[in-house]
């Protein structure tokens, strides 16, 4: 930008000239670059803070994160701002929950683990929740687990290899 500065500030050329047409140009960009790119940059800044490791975020609901929805009645797959809620329960009473802006089940265990508030014995999860990750911490832990890992169900068929 200070270059852009040092070549307008040149003293005028009169009469058609290359560098007149030059000039002008430069002059364009400038202003260009003042009024437009440096709010844009300072507008993305604030979006990148916004995003702290998510891939995606509602500008209406700073908090939520675009997830597809199982019941998408326009059956269009389009994505909305949602949340993740995890419930903990025993003999369908509720235990405990928690609301996560990560759109995966694998990676809001751990997390929703840590902020359950009794000592854990078993961890009863479908297949989503079945990472290697997930699994291992639970054993460091010494819980009990019944979780599926993700390739359960295909490595019981006949032609898996």
């Amino acid at each position: 930008m200070e270059n852009l500065n040092q070549n307008i500030e040149e003293t005028p050329v009169k009469g058609k000239d290359e560098r007149k047409n030059q000039r002008r140009k430069l002059k364009k960009v400038l202003r260009k670059v003042k009024e437009d790119f440096s709010i844009r940059a300072e507008k993305y800044e604030s979006y990148q803070e916004t995003f702290q490791g998510r891939n995606s975020f509602s500008k209406t609901d700073p908090d939520a994160t675009f997830m597809r929805m199982k019941e998408d009645h326009m059956k269009n797959g389009q994505l909305k701002a949602a949340y993740n809620l995890q419930i903990a329960t025993e003999n369908q009473f509720v235990l405990h929950y928690d609301v996560f802006s990560n759109p995966t089940d694998t990676k809001t265990l751990l997390p929703f683990l840590e902020t359950y508030p009794h000592d854990l014995k078993t961890v009863v999860a479908d297949a989503e929740y079945g990472s290697e990750e997930n699994l291992l911490r639970l054993d460091e832990k010494q819980v009990n687990h019944l979780i599926k890992y993700a390739m359960f169900d295909k490595e019981q068929k006949r032609g898996y290899k």
